[in-house]
């Protein structure tokens, strides 16, 4: 019996079997399984610069029994990472403890051995690797590549094989650009506080013949960002010390730069500034006070104070609320002249050192 085909028939026919073999050849091409979720990772991106690589894939849902990964950088690109000096180091160190804390994924298994060479990595001593499971990897060595001179698209090929059968398999773009960082520039201005808590004190009491006397203490804080700290000076507005107007009577401050314990003589006139505190909240300086200065052991009460600039105390170096306590002493005799109108003015300044 005959069976008639009509032209129609006869075009329906071949491309049923074009499609066939279409579909036998790419059977063929992909007889791998495919990778997922898969990146190479330059951690520098500057042409011909060395670099450190992290690797991250996650396996096909075939089970396979791989021994080996490669990955060749130089893809199926025209100009290759090869031509253009690109090069991967022949002694390679594999770790993983980093990139499994970082990503979450599992640690390639195996005693791991790798080298380099024409731009191909090779890992052997690979353990089989569970289907649909993320891996990772890290070539640790600062040259564990080199990139190319030259700055584009290149594609690098991740595969895990059995031998020379390829298992999974995935194809990444790498960009190799002219450079990789920015340059960050900032400036710090110079700050310098310094301040007075009151610009007023008094003696706690009426100054006696026999007896120390103290001022409310007075201090200064300083705030400063100058490397190399800050200076503070106290000076005498004038000539005099405690002054008298309505009976014209001074009592003089004690020899400037040496330190007086005033409770030695309580019957004499003496008066003297000293610093009794310090403290700090923050900063890298230390504040120091001069030996004539220093009332904080509790035996000297300071120095005299003059009309020149004398150093009160220093920092060596940066200063976040440091804080200076003042406080003035005076004794008197039995024949200072009485008066209500005591008086003196000392002036407290400070200078940061940049």
């Amino acid at each position: 019996m005959r069976v008639k085909i009509d032209i129609g028939q006869k075009v329906a026919l071949a491309l049923v079997l074009v499609l066939a073999v279409s579909g036998l050849q790419s059977m063929s091409a992909s007889a791998f399984s495919g990778m997922s979720n898969t990146y190479v990772r330059l951690d520098r991106m500057k042409a011909s610069t060395g670099s450190t690589v992290r690797v991250v894939f996650t396996t096909s849902a075939a089970t396979l029994t791989e021994d080996t990964i490669k990955l060749d950088f130089n893809g199926t690109d025209p100009t290759t990472w090869s031509s253009l000096s690109g090069a991967v180091a022949a002694s390679q160190t594999i770790t993983t403890a980093a990139c499994v804390t970082e990503t979450g994924n599992a640690a390639v298994p195996g005693t791991l051995v790798g080298t380099g060479s024409a731009g191909v990595l090779s890992i052997s001593g690979v353990t089989n690797l569970t289907a649909s499971t993320g891996y990772c990897f890290d070539l640790t060595g600062a040259s564990a590549v080199t990139l190319p001179s030259g700055a584009g698209e290149y594609h690098a090929i991740l595969t895990t094989q059995t031998g020379a059968t390829i298992d999974d398999k995935a194809i990444v773009a790498l960009r190799v650009v002219a450079d990789d960082q920015i340059t960050v520039t900032a400036n710090v201005p110079p700050t310098f506080n310094f301040a007075l808590d009151s610009n007023t004190t008094a003696f706690t009491a009426d100054l006696t013949p026999g007896t120390k006397r103290t001022t409310t203490p007075r201090t200064f804080t300083v705030d400063t960002n100058a490397k190399t700290g800050w200076v503070a000076w106290i000076r005498n507005s004038d000539t005099n010390g405690l002054y008298s107007i309505g009976v014209a009577k001074n009592i003089a401050p004690t020899t400037p730069g040496t330190a007086v314990d005033v409770d030695t003589a309580p019957s004499t006139e003496q008066y003297v500034w000293g610093v009794t505190a310090m403290s700090q909240v923050g900063g890298l300086g230390v504040t120091s006070v001069p030996a004539a200065f220093d009332a904080t052991g509790g035996t000297d009460e300071g120095t005299g104070v003059d009309n020149s600039y004398r150093q009160v105390a220093s920092s060596t170096g940066t200063a976040d609320t440091s804080v200076v306590t003042l406080v003035a002493a005076a004794t008197i005799a039995g024949i200072t002249p009485a008066a209500s109108d005591y008086t003196d003015v000392v002036q407290v300044i400070g200078a940061g050192q940049f």
